[in-house]
């Protein structure tokens, strides 16, 4: 799972994930983990995400050489869960784990990685680590099943997030006109009511 580019106008307050990435493309810089508390904390939480990743390239010991020129092109990445998440996230949010075996050495010889993809229960992981396991040392806390190697690669699969339905205002709404048909206006120029009686 690569990182998600975060659109530049997104409000910072909208922005959920604990991390973010910065990277400038232009002068090669990187800067990856860095926890929004903190950087909310020195930059503010007015901002939009684009213009907190040119706060943080003109910041620092090394600041981008071109944050000052307006030419800076920062932007702000979101991490993949697995480097952020804990198993609660994980349980809440029914994501998927996939475990698969990452061996090439074998009796000091070079080998393939057991074919087999072994699903994981992500409430008996809870049950048997802890709800605030992060999701980052869960491989090292796991074996393949039937190599019993211990290098192996544990894939997440998150279900996408279904947007509320859009429930427009009272005040939103425009109430509907219909236009009156030549009958109707023709009864109302002639005063035609029950029948011709007013």
């Amino acid at each position: 799972m690569s990182y998600r580019l975060i659109p530049p106008q997104t409000p910072v307050s909208a922005y959920t994930t604990p991390i973010v990435q910065v990277e400038c493309h232009r002068c090669r810089r990187n800067a990856p983990s860095l926890e929004m508390d903190k950087l909310t904390k020195r930059f503010g939480r007015n901002l939009t995400v684009g213009q907190l990743a040119l706060q943080v390239a003109g910041s620092g010991r090394r600041p981008c050489g071109l944050a000052d020129s307006g030419q800076c092109s920062a932007m702000a990445y979101e991490p993949p869960p697995w480097m952020w998440a804990k198993i609660r996230d994980a349980l809440e949010g029914n994501w998927l784990a996939r475990m698969k075996c990452e061996r090439h050495m074998a009796a000091m010889r070079r080998t393939s990685p057991c074919p087999e993809v072994t699903v994981l229960d992500v409430l008996t992981l809870a049950i048997a680590l802890g709800h605030d396991f992060p999701l980052s040392r869960l491989p090292g806390r796991l074996r393949c099943p039937k190599c019993w190697g211990s290098l192996v690669n544990i894939d997440w699969v998150v279900p996408p997030t279904t947007p509320e339905p859009y429930a427009p205002a009272a005040a939103d709404v425009t109430p509907l006109r219909l236009k009156p048909t030549g009958a109707n206006l023709a009864r109302k120029r002639l005063k035609v009511v029950n029948g011709g009686n007013e």
